[in-house]
């Protein structure tokens, strides 16, 4: 199936397959003081993004880095991180994404993996870096930069109480000691370009080195697909009518952290492709962001399904006027999405919310199509009957395939994936590459199913299936049954032996409010079938996540281990 006829086959790419920093450019040369960034009201052009990256680009060459030599930045969402990305391209290097909340041990192991020629770092963390790079007896150059550089005296929407300063900051004055003109330096498409690395639910973090064409391919796949819900009940005469309408003022939010893949797809690379708006905070607040949606008129936001709960429960929601909002997706970590919230939600905005798409950190996140077959609930009606996540299409170029444990094509087993935007594997590492990676096709570990109309469903981690007297058992849609229930704020679900069945689940649970085991037990009884119900629903005040908001499934078993001296 195909969402509408206007939809083109293949990406659109309005200057060509190009490194999305030279897209930042010609935007900046046709139209030197477009808006592209707003910080609580401080604002950056295009122009001023393209100048500043050039001095950074400049600064990095002057300090005797070379091609391929990598930049770390640990910044929370800021234009400062922008500037660096760019600036990093534009040099030649790499530029590796890292969380600025991470602590000391985590801090030592990433920087080993990267071994970073320079490092820019916000204030608040400088003595920890300093620290760690000592113990480490590794000398990058540390540009240290704050909030106060750029935020306005007078924001225009609330601070979130984390953006705190240590100092002035200096990033901006050293990078006026540079030219604002571009290096002379030829980057290729098929160069390397940045480095993230996977959340870690299995084994140690691995990093994940992808391509300039990667990048733009998956920019060019946003700019063409993802509005495409739009297209239903539209009187567009032609695609590129279309396409005017949508990029005449597509102005995006981003809150979710730009170190993360899809935060780079979204607010780095798509936004800088398609020439669009960036209101940037620095994380979610909702208050904030209500906000802002309504005072720049936000037309397109991402986010897991839980903030889309918490906009609708907000005691003041009616205060706001939401009704600029478009395009808004989310991806079904803790939550996931219902006829319910969708009816609710499009009640307030006017806007169709829907599954963003399935995606890896390895292949960029955004992989298949999902706009366009909302018409009369069919996705989640569909979802509902398999009982996973529908995910849609592939893009156009996205190869996507069902194998059983031996290989062979299959309706149900793992996801395996090929792609313009795959990584070639993973950094250093040949055996995880070898693992995963076989004649060019990367073997997920994801568990799908593919239904008579080719569409893709989601339905869990193979690592983590349990086989419940001989029934496979996803435990991604026991978190996703138990989360329904009013009392629960997180779940997550482990497989352990057990002499009776093999394995029986075990379900880890935060509460919103007190209820016993044995009344969530009984609930579980009264809605799943019998070989979903968890042998034991362990209350916890706090559970363990990856930086994506992911239950960390290794500490669970650890955990149950403790608890049962296993």
């Amino acid at each position: 199936m195909w969402p509408h006829p206007l939809l083109p086959k293949e990406p659109v790419y309005p200057y060509g397959i190009i490194p999305v920093h030279e897209y930042l450019e010609k935007h900046s040369s046709e139209e030197y003081n477009r808006l592209f960034i707003i910080y609580y009201g401080k604002v950056f052009t295009y122009g001023e993004i393209n100048d500043y990256s050039n001095r950074f680009a400049n600064l990095l060459l002057s300090k005797g880095f070379k091609r391929n030599d990598r930049v770390a930045v640990l910044l929370p969402n800021t234009p400062q991180l922008y500037i660096a990305y760019f600036g990093t391209f534009k040099a030649g290097g790499i530029l590796a994404f890292l969380n600025p909340f991470l602590k000391e041990i985590e801090l030592e192991y990433y920087l080993r993996e990267v071994k970073p020629k320079v490092l820019v770092v916000i204030d608040t963390i400088y003595d920890l870096i300093t620290d760690v790079c000592k113990k480490l007896n590794i000398n990058p150059l540390i540009l240290v930069t704050s909030y106060n550089e750029v935020l306005p005296k007078n924001p225009e929407i609330p601070l979130h109480p984390s953006m705190t300063s240590k100092s002035s900051g200096d990033f901006f004055k050293e990078l006026e000691k540079y030219q604002n003109s571009k290096p002379n330096i030829s980057v290729n498409i098929e160069d390397y370009a940045t480095m993230h690395f996977t959340s870690g639910t299995s084994g140690l973090p691995k990093g994940v080195i992808h391509k300039h064409r990667g990048i733009t391919y998956k920019a060019a796949c946003f700019y063409t697909y993802h509005h495409a819900h739009l297209l239903l009940d539209s009187n567009f005469k032609t695609f590129n009518d279309f396409l005017n309408y949508v990029y005449s003022n597509e102005t995006v939010l981003v809150f979710i952290p730009l170190f993360w893949i899809m935060g780079h797809d979204l607010g780095l690379a798509y936004s800088t492709f398609s020439g669009a708006k960036v209101i940037l905070l620095t994380r979610w607040d909702i208050e904030a962001v209500l906000k802002a949606i309504e005072k720049y008129k936000v037309t397109t936001i991402y986010g897991p399904f839980d903030i889309y709960y918490e906009l609708l429960n907000y005691r003041n929601i009616g205060d706001y006027n939401l009704r600029s909002l478009r395009t808004c997706t989310g991806t079904s970590f803790n939550k996931t999405i219902t006829r319910e919230l969708r009816a609710k939600f499009r009640e307030l905005t006017g806007c169709t919310l829907r599954e963003h798409a399935y995606g890896l950190t390895e292949s960029h996140s955004t992989c298949t199509i999902t706009g366009g077959f909302h018409k009369d609930d069919m996705d989640i009606l569909r979802a509902e009957k398999v009982g996973g996540v529908f995910c849609g299409i592939p893009m156009p170029g996205t190869q996507i395939r069902i194998v059983d444990d031996t290989g062979k094509d299959s309706k149900f087993g793992e996801i395996v994936i090929k792609s313009p935007d795959l990584t070639d594997g993973y950094f250093n590492n040949p055996t995880e590459t070898e693992k995963s990676f076989k004649n060019g096709w990367f073997y997920t570990g994801d568990i799908g199913f593919i239904d008579e109309d080719g569409f893709l469903y989601f339905m869990g981690r193979k690592k983590y299936m349990i086989k419940v007297s001989g029934v496979s058992v996803s435990p991604d849609f026991i978190e996703y049954i138990i989360s329904k229930h009013p009392a629960v704020e997180k779940v997550g679900v482990i497989g352990v032996s057990d002499e009776e069945k093999g394995q029986v689940p075990i379900a880890f649970v935060k509460l919103r409010y007190n209820i016993t085991e044995s009344e969530l037990l009984e609930w579980c009884k009264r809605n799943m079938a019998w070989y979903n119900v968890p042998k034991r629903i362990i209350i916890l005040p706090s559970l363990p996540l990856t930086e994506s908001g992911k239950v960390r499934r290794e500490e669970l078993i650890k955990i149950y281990n403790e608890i049962y001296n296993k």
